[in-house]
């Protein structure tokens, strides 16, 4: 809010009206009515205590509807989010299985040597163990057992042979091995003979603790619960007490949704008589579900806090009111004058005076603050942004990079750090002049941001170097990218005679690093490569940073 001086709100204020003569007549402005702050404030506390009580638990109402709605939908999302990890934990164990249905020996009826394969292949696996069925339902091969040992005739999820007539691939209950007497669950694939048929069943077997280790990574809050539930009701693991409740089916009301709805939250009751909002959702692909819960006592507990809390602060303003009155009235009239002193000196850059508890003049206040405001945002700006090509600056991509390394660590992600040094920067300094190369630094700033998606960061790091950070990056996305840019900044730049290139250097993490010393450390090691190996190119990282790097 800007304010006018003092002279033209006068002049606002005043009147003019015209007599039929034409002679102007000036009135004199209504002056304000002044009233006693003391006074004001007394009848404040009488009158408003009780319509306040009343407002206040009438937003404690509305803020508890508004807590059980976030409620439910913060669990219908956590939901979805840890059956997105189910289905994609279960999609790559799909993917390496059906791999391992195509081995040679397979094919071949070598099955001695396939059972060696997969015994191998399962101590690198996140499995239980490899099973081979033929189409009688019996264990052909079991990693469990030595190649020639007896296996089970029977006792195979009768799941497993929808294969042989569909060729699907199929997601069994939980079921108990024939052969180990455990809990599992199996995933289980064809395997085609030479002539196109399926000649076996290749399954994978896993243990409910593999799913528990799954929820134990999801952001669950504390007190809420998380279960992934079969296609029959059944629980196969849950983020607490496992032990207990792992093989058990779910409560009625909700094995009757999940037959109903794809996805959806509902009120149950657990069987220690906990009122819980419970949401679910169920995959296309699996017919299993996730369901997650928070109890509903974690909400009304704070709604009668809240409600204490209102009652014995209306007590409080009932009996301490007019106390109260008369110190507010002392201590607003002497801080506001300070702040209005305190803000117009902050705004002009001069140092702020002592405190004077004075207080007038709120809109002065105002005006100042929103300034300063404006200023301050200003200084951050400029402190983490090159002020040349408005790229972030060194300290903020390190802020960023050490960010997406916390991320990327809990999560067992990817990034990339790319190194850029332009080829030729000094020959357009030293042939065309400083100008020059400002202009060029810009015009290089908007292609680097015009070749990188909005997630990606890039920074000058100072003269004519750049750095970039490429999120949730692999190698072959690092490499595309980086040579995306090396023909984008080979292209010839207006104003500018002298040809110009990039020599671009990348590291990955966690491969080339697990720090950001390491990472620029071997960045700017393959930007070195590529500049002694005929510019214009980009390298990858050959090796780590030595560990005493700091």
């Amino acid at each position: 809010m800007t304010g006018k001086p003092a002279v033209e709100r006068q002049h606002d204020r005043e009147s003019t009206t015209t007599a039929p003569c034409g002679v102007a007549h000036t009135h004199a402005p209504v002056q304000p009515r002044h009233v006693s702050l003391r006074t004001s404030l007394l009848v404040l506390v009488l009158i408003c205590v009780l319509p306040g009580v009343a407002l206040s638990s009438y937003l404690v109402l509305t803020n508890y509807q508004l807590e059980k709605r976030q409620v439910a939908s913060e669990t219908e999302r956590l939901a979805g989010q840890i059956l997105v990890e189910l289905d994609r934990e279960l999609a790559a164990m799909e993917s390496g299985l059906r791999v391992l249905a195509t081995a040679e020996p397979l094919k071949s009826g070598e099955l001695q040597r396939f059972h060696e394969i997969a015994s191998a292949a399962i101590k690198s696996q996140p499995a239980y163990a490899y099973i081979l069925i033929d189409q009688q339902g019996r264990q052909v091969l079991n990693t469990l057992r030595p190649y020639g040992a007896p296996l089970p005739e029977s006792g195979n999820p009768t799941q497993l042979a929808e294969i042989f007539e569909s060729g699907k691939t199929v997601l069994t209950d939980l079921f108990i091995t024939p052969l180990a007497g455990k809990q599992a669950i199996a995933l289980g694939v064809p395997v085609y003979g030479g002539d196109g048929t399926i000649i076996y069943t290749l399954v994978v077997g896993f243990l409910p603790e593999q799913l528990n280790q799954l929820l134990n990574r999801q952001p669950i809050p504390d007190g809420w619960l998380a279960a992934v539930i079969d296609g029959a009701g059944t629980l196969v693991a849950i983020s607490r007490d496992a032990d207990q409740f792992v093989g058990r089916k779910a409560l009625p009301d909700l094995r009757q949704r999940l037959q109903d709805d794809m996805h959806g939250s509902l009120s149950t009751t657990t069987e220690d008589g906990t009122e819980v909002t419970t949401a679910y959702a169920r995959s296309a692909r699996w017919n299993w579900s996730v369901a997650t819960g928070a109890p509903k006592s974690l909400i009304e507990a704070e709604m009668v806090r809240l409600f204490t809390g209102i009652g014995l602060t209306a007590l409080f303003f009932i009996v301490a009111g007019s106390w109260l009155a008369a110190v507010i009235t002392r201590r607003v009239l002497s801080s506001v004058e300070y702040l209005n002193d305190a803000a117009l000196a902050l705004r002009d850059g001069k140092p702020l005076a002592p405190p004077r508890i004075q207080l007038y003049e709120a809109e002065a206040v105002g005006e100042a603050i929103v300034q300063a405001s404006h200023l301050m945002a200003e200084v951050h700006h400029r402190a983490y942004h090159d002020p040349l090509t408005e790229l972030a600056n060194r300290a903020l991509f390190y802020e960023l990079l050490q960010h997406e390394l916390a991320v990327a660590e809990r999560e067992n992600g990817h990034l990339a750090v790319l190194a850029i040094d332009l080829d030729n920067f000094k020959v357009v300094n030293d042939e065309e002049g400083h100008p020059a190369g400002d202009h060029l630094l810009e015009a290089v700033a908007r292609r680097i941001e015009s070749a990188i998606r909005a997630s990606d960061a890039a920074a000058r790091m100072g003269g004519d170097e750049f750095a970039i950070l490429l999120v949730d990056a692999d190698r072959d996305s690092a490499e595309e990218t980086a040579q995306r840019l090396v023909t984008r900044l080979a292209e010839p730049y207006e104003g500018i005679c002298s040809p110009v290139s990039a020599s671009i250097g990348i590291a990955i993490y966690p491969t080339h690093g697990q720090d950001i010393c390491q990472l620029l450390e071997n960045a700017d090691r393959a930007l070195y490569l590529a500049k002694h190996g005929g510019r214009n190119a980009f390298r990858l990282a050959v090796d780590r940073c030595p560990a005493s790097c700091d």
